[in-house]
C-alpha cells in the first residue's frame, strides 16, 4: 500500500547569527536547544516560536549537544574547547572539561558515561558522576565525525573522516570491528530503536544500512540525497526516521522497507536555502530542523 504524506510547516526559529549545528529536545512536550557557529545555546517550545531563551553564550562554535533529561543539565561540545555541563534552569556553567583543542562533533550517553568523539580522531569516556576521563581510544587519524552506542551489545560506534565506522566494547575500548563500505567522511550515525540495525549517512550521499547481529554486513546501501548526508534521527518507535543534508533538503523515510516517503524541501515547502545540518523528531509526527541559513524550522508530518 502506497502511504502518502502531507507535510505542514509549523514554525520558523530565527534569532541566531550565523549556521546553526545542533539542535536536540528535552521531551516531547516541544521544549529544544539550538546552537551553532554563533556560540549561543538557545531554548525554545515549539509553542511559542517567537520566543527563544538565551541559555548561555560560549566561547567557540558548538557542534554538539547531549541533554542529561533526569538532571534537567546539558552537555555541549565546543571547538577547541572540550565540553561544558550547562544548567538550563539557572544557564550557569557547572563544570567544563578540554579533551583537545579540536571540535567535539559526537557526545553520546549512556548510564553514567558520555561518549565523545573529537576532531583529532580520539573517544573519550567521561564518568558523568567525576567529570574526568576514564578511557580513550585513538579511532582514526583524521576526525571523529559521528558517534552512536549500541546499548544492547554495549558497544559505542564512531564515524570517521577517513571513510570507515569503528566498533568498541564499553567496558574498555576494545575494537570490535571496523566497517568499510562509504567512500567519504561518515557525518551521521545512529542505531536504530530496537537495536537491530546501525544506518551511517556520508558525504558520498549514501545511506548505509548495517545489521548489528551477528555477522556485522551491510543490508542496504541507498543513493539517498545529492549531497553530503549530515544526520539520521529515527521516531521513538523506529518505524520512521528523518534524514538531512547538504542538499538543503529534509526526507522521510519508513524503516520496514527503507522505503522514501517525503522530501522537504525549499520549493516545495518553503523549507531551507542552504544546508540542513541537524535534526531532532519530537513525539509522533514533529520534525525540527536547522540550518546554516541561522534558523530552525518545525515540521508537522501527516500520515504517519
Amino acid at each position: 500500500m502506497r502511504q502518502i504524506l502531507e507535510v505542514e510547516k509549523l514554525a520558523t526559529f530565527g534569532g541566531h547569527k550565523d549556521g546553526l549545528y545542533s539542535v536536540v529536545h528535552f521531551d516531547d512536550k516541544g521544549k529544544f536547544y539550538t546552537a551553532g557557529a554563533d556560540g549561543f545555546v538557545v531554548e525554545w517550545h515549539l509553542d511559542d516560536p517567537n520566543k527563544g531563551k538565551l541559555i548561555a553564550k560560549v566561547p567557540n562554535t558548538v557542534y554538539s549537544m547531549c541533554p542529561l533529561v533526569e538532571e534537567n543539565l546539558l552537555v555541549v561540545g565546543q571547538n577547541g574547547d572540550g565540553i561544558h555541563l550547562l544548567d538550563i534552569s539557572s544557564g550557569k556553567e557547572l563544570k567544563s572539561l578540554k579533551l583537545t583543542d579540536q571540535a567535539v562533533f559526537g557526545i553520546e550517553r549512556f548510564e553514567n558515561e558520555l561518549f565523545v568523539g573529537t576532531g583529532d580522531g580520539w573517544l573519550y569516556v567521561v564518568d558523568l558522576p567525576t567529570w574526568t576521563i576514564t578511557k580513550k581510544v585513538k579511532a582514526s587519524e583524521k576526525s571523529i565525525r559521528s558517534v552512536a552506542v549500541d546499548t544492547k551489545r554495549k558497544n559505542v560506534w564512531v564515524g570517521c573522516s577517513d571513510h570507515t565506522i569503528k566498533g568498541y566494547t564499553m567496558q574498555n575500548l576494545s575494537e570490535v570491528r571496523e566497517l568499510i563500505g562509504h567512500s567519504n567522511s561518515v557525518f551521521a550515525l545512529t542505531v536504530t530503536p530496537d537495536q537491530q540495525f546501525l544506518v551511517s549517512g556520508s558525504r558520498d550521499a549514501h545511506l548505509r544500512v548495517w545489521n548489528l547481529d551477528g555477522f556485522v554486513e551491510t543490508q542496504q546501501d541507498i543513493v539517498a540525497h545529492m549531497y553530503t548526508i549530515n544526520d539520521v534521527v529515527f521516531r521513538k518507535d523506529g518505524k520512521y526516521f528523518a534524514t538531512c543534508s547538504k542538499d538543503k533538503s529534509v526526507k522521510i523515510w519508513r524503516t520496514e522497507d527503507w522505503r522514501l516517503l517525503k522530501v522537504v524541501d525549499k520549493a516545495r515547502h518553503a523549507g531551507h536555502g542552504t544546508s540542513v545540518n541537524r535534526l531532532s523528531w519530537v513525539g509522533e509526527d514533529t520534525v525540527i530542523s536547522v540550518s546554516d541559513d541561522h534558523s530552525a524550522s518545525a515540521w508537522k508530518i501527516k500520515g504517519l
